[in-house]
């Protein structure tokens, strides 16, 4: 029901507005009167009328005073103003402020219905507008999380550079982008045999993770790249320093919790420190070399960004498609498996394709001219002195002299694995480098109190990175590692008589003489005693 005020200083007006029209079959209720401007505006703060009849002439306030006042009360209601004045500057000024009609005194029923029911006819197309207004907002309101994900997807993948409009839709989302990481979760090989709807749930499981796991420290904006990648860009709370430290040991809790709680696991790639929108881009970079190197790490790895320096890397710009860029970033990760398979669709496309020989010629040339550039790289990090100019001159002769389709593939399959070969080498030798530096370290420190803390501090790379390095090369964790070099090197001091069973624990960097006695045993089959009582020299 619609709710009508009637002001006005007459009182047989006014009853007779109240009795004379069936207010019912407009769908209105008279919720109120008042004899003059001043209750008429305690009345309308009160009732908050949809529709209210003022005469226009009135002690203290007039009608034309009134309605200006009130429009800042009930902005939306209809005002029918009823005049005695036949003047016309009186209904332009009432036209003015917006009275819905101007009504002379005495009037007929049936005018008085008529503008009545024009007034509901407005009213309700102006309820019904408010209420798809609040539902449009409604819905959008529910859609800024995927409108937000669609425009940092937009961002990270340069879809979207106008500044304008990012600008735009920052302000309108609410989104505030200073320091960041950004972290790259992927689902690992298990899961891609699961049902679309199983992959679906394992997304939001993910999602749900992060999101618990980084509440307390840190805001999180998800943006899902694909059915097995999800970023993450991760932003401090109140002004705290973003430690990519910080974000690891997160990130740590989350694989864990994942591996424990689902039935598959996950591969983390988390980017160095990135500074503002324009940077978004650069960082899901840096993610995404960072997970091609999994080739190495293995699944359910968490790869450091920062801990790639060992390893071959160029600045490049990561494309999303294409079988000559595809190729590119294969043979960089040194992963001949990929490198093969796209090799194979790069084959089958260009025997698909009815182009001249010269443009297939011009094509094998720059995918070749581009693998030698990095062959050239690593010939460089390889400190070789060959005449590198040589090379490329002998490639391009080939290319030239090449009469199938076949001989071109075949150069091009050669160049692109001698490449993956020497890359793989380059790596290993790489790690190695880390290990060695980590081994040494230990057998020069053993005597000491070391952490892994400490010997990934030495060695430049994250404690995570060092822990997977020992387990994949060795077989052993660095715990293990430690403890067989102490263990060694106390059966050498066990032999010599000048020393006590708890001076050699002290020796190797065991301080408790009960739990050198029980890793002893663990590792050698007898204790201290019993080896020192056999093997001592008398």
């Amino acid at each position: 029901m619609f709710k009508v005020l009637i002001i006005d200083d007459e009182p047989t007006i006014r009853k007779g507005l109240i009795n004379i029209i069936n207010w019912k079959k407009f769908q209105c209720e008279v919720c109120g009167e008042a004899w003059d401007g001043v209750d008429g505006l305690e009345k309308m703060e009160e009732l908050k009328p949809d529709i209210v009849f003022v005469d226009i002439s009135m002690p203290e306030i007039d009608g034309l005073t009134l309605i200006k006042r009130a429009k800042s009360i009930v902005p939306n209601s209809k005002f029918i103003i009823l005049s005695g004045y036949r003047e016309f500057t009186y209904m332009q000024e009432a036209i003015k402020i917006g009275a819905f009609d101007y009504i002379l005194k005495p009037s007929s029923i049936e005018e008085l219905c008529e503008v009545i029911k024009r007034a509901v006819i407005e009213l309700k197309y102006q309820k019904e507008d408010q209420m798809e207004i609040k539902k449009l907002k409604r819905c959008f309101e529910e859609s800024i999380p995927l409108l937000k994900e669609k425009l940092l997807y937009d961002i990270i993948f340069q879809i979207n550079i106008n500044e304008e409009e990012i600008n735009e839709g920052f302000e309108l989302y609410g989104l505030h982008i200073k320091d960041f990481v950004m972290m790259i979760i992927e689902i690992d090989e298990q899961a891609e045999k699961k049902e679309p709807y199983q992959r679906q749930l394992y997304q939001f499981g993910i999602m749900n993770t992060v999101e618990e796991m980084f509440a307390e420290d840190f805001k999180v904006e998800k943006v899902v790249l694909n059915s097995k990648q999800i970023a993450f860009i991760i932003l401090p709370v109140q002004d705290r320093e973003l430690l990519v430290e910080s974000v690891y040991k997160k990130a740590n809790s989350v694989q864990q919790l994942i591996e424990s709680c689902f039935d598959f696991t996950v591969t983390i790639s988390i980017s160095t420190k990135g500074k503002g929108i324009e940077k978004l881009h650069e960082k899901m970079i840096e993610c995404k070399n960072g997970l091609s190197y999994r080739f190495y790490m293995g699944d359910s790895s968490i790869i450091l960004y920062r801990d790639l320096d060992a390893f071959y890397k160029t600045e490049n710009h990561w494309i999303s498609e294409g079988y000559d860029k595809n190729l590119y970033e294969a043979i960089k990760t040194g992963n001949e498996e990929n490198v093969r398979r796209i090799l194979l669709q790069i084959k089958n496309k260009v025997m698909e394709t009815n182009i001249e020989p010269e443009q297939i010629k011009t094509f094998y040339w720059n995918l070749i001219y581009e693998i030698n550039n990095i062959r050239i790289a690593i010939k460089n990090l390889e400190t070789t002195t060959r005449d590198l100019n040589k090379d490329i001159s002998s490639l391009y002769k080939m290319i030239e002299s090449a009469t199938h389709i076949r001989d071109l593939h075949e150069l091009l399959e050669q160049v692109a694995v001698n490449i993956v070969d020497r890359i793989n080498k380059y790596n290993k030798k790489s790690i190695n480098q880390i290990l060695q530096n980590a081994m040494k370290y230990i057998c020069d420190n053993y005597a000491m109190s070391i952490t892994l803390n400490e010997l990934a501090e030495h060695t430049y790379v994250s404690t995570y990175y060092l822990s997977r390095m020992f387990k994949k090369e060795l077989g052993k964790n660095f715990v293990e590692y430690l403890s067989e070099i102490r263990i060694e090197k106390a059966k050498e001091l066990l032999k010599d008589n000048k020393y006590k069973t708890y001076e050699v624990a002290e020796l190797v960097g065991i301080q408790d003489p009960h739990y050198f006695s029980k890793i002893f045993k663990k590792y050698v089959n007898m204790t201290p005693t019993e080896y020192k009582e056999k093997y001592s020299v008398h």
